[in-house]
């Protein structure tokens, strides 16, 4: 009994099929092309028929009352072609279109249009696009688009209602997001820029179009959190020796094993606060607690040669009575290389700092 069932749904099955199916070959001409295929009593196109243009395209599928409708494919004179649902003579419901060139859209059409969920291949001399998310009246809406390029480099824009909220592009040996508003070219309009190379992280805030300001990872900043002390501001004495112009700053740091404060140069024309090379290694030795960014910068020497300096990040250290955290030095990478300087940007890390001259001090400004 089982066996018997089971063939007649197979054949039940197959003849709905052929009969879904049925080709006939009725000619019909049309003005713009002739038809071959069913035809029902008024002579109308009606059922599967194969419709080929004057122009070369050629239409096979599903017909009702001389519209396709239905189930259907079109090969275009040009090499496209479409195959999918329509309705009245038009690309409607879900369908995909190949292009010549590779391209391709798939996804959801409504009269001859992209419309609705859908992904498409655009290719181009040197690259192509992929698009993947909602389309409305042949426009990318809402979702990602990507753009690969012949070098490997490759662009991500993610569409918000039309509009592009956030920008990637990566390339080997760097890489830029942007999040905001944008311009239709994708160029940021207003919201943050962040650009990464060889682990320096700078990022831009824009308006209008122009970068209004602009950090990097690699310098120090003013942060109020920053700096733990209950005064206002503290001043510092400014020590040097017999017969010597040289002024110096004494910092301590925090580390496993105490030290005593450190001896450093304080230098108007120094833009680093730099450690030098044997300052460095004691400090590692007695457990200095800080975090390497993996960042080598090049700086001058004082004979004008060129200096490799590697970036870290310094958890506390100590000026007077203040205890400063997150504090970015350079390290000297030669042996050779041991002055330690307190430039500009060690002195970045406070709201204010005033040289007195007469004094010979430094006035450090918490707020």
């Amino acid at each position: 009994m089982f066996r018997f069932t089971f063939l007649f749904i197979i054949l039940s099955f197959s003849l709905f099929s052929q009969e879904k199916i049925k080709k006939c070959t009725d000619v019909k001409e049309f003005t713009n092309g002739t038809y071959i295929g069913c035809l029902d009593y008024e002579s109308n196109a009606n059922g599967f028929g194969t419709l080929t243009y004057n122009n070369g395209n050629v239409y096979q599928g599903n017909w009702s009352r001389n519209s396709m409708n239905g189930f259907g494919t079109m090969n275009f004179s040009n090499g496209d072609s479409y195959t999918g649902n329509w309705v009245k003579n038009a690309m409607e419901g879900a369908g995909k279109m190949l292009y010549a060139n590779q391209g391709y859209y798939n996804g959801n059409f409504k009269n001859n249009m992209f419309h609705g969920t859908g992904e498409q291949k655009i290719v181009f001399r040197g690259q192509y696009h992929r698009l993947k998310g909602v389309f409305i009246n042949n426009e990318f809406f809402q979702g990602r688009k990507e753009i690969f390029f012949e070098n490997d480099d490759r662009s991500i824009l993610n569409y918000k209602e039309g509009a592009i909220s956030k920008t990637e592009y990566i390339a080997a040996n760097f890489k830029e997001t942007t999040v905001g508003s944008h311009y239709s070219n994708g160029k940021l309009k207003k919201g943050l820029k962040v650009y990464t190379q060889n682990n320096i992280i700078t990022k831009s805030k824009f308006e209008d179009g122009i970068s209004v300001s602009k950090t990097s990872n690699i310098e120090n900043y003013y942060l109020i959190d920053d700096i733990i002390g209950k005064d206002q501001s503290i001043s510092i004495p400014l020590e040097s020796e017999e017969n010597d112009d040289t002024m110096y700053v004494y910092l301590g740091f925090q580390t496993t094993t105490p030290i005593q404060p450190v001896r450093f140069v304080f230098d108007t024309g120094a833009e680093m606060f730099s450690i030098g090379y044997k300052l460095f290694e004691n400090l590692k030795e007695k457990g200095l607690v800080y975090e390497d960014l993996n960042i080598t910068v090049t700086s001058v020497g004082v004979r004008g040669e060129p200096l490799d300096n590697q970036l870290i990040k310094i958890k506390e250290l100590t000026i007077g009575t203040y205890k400063v955290r997150n504090v970015i030095a350079a390290v000297k990478t030669l042996e050779s290389a041991n002055s330690s300087l307190l430039g500009v940007q060690f002195l970045k890390k406070f709201k204010e700092v005033q040289w007195s001259l007469n004094s010979n001090k430094l006035l450090f400004f918490k707020e």
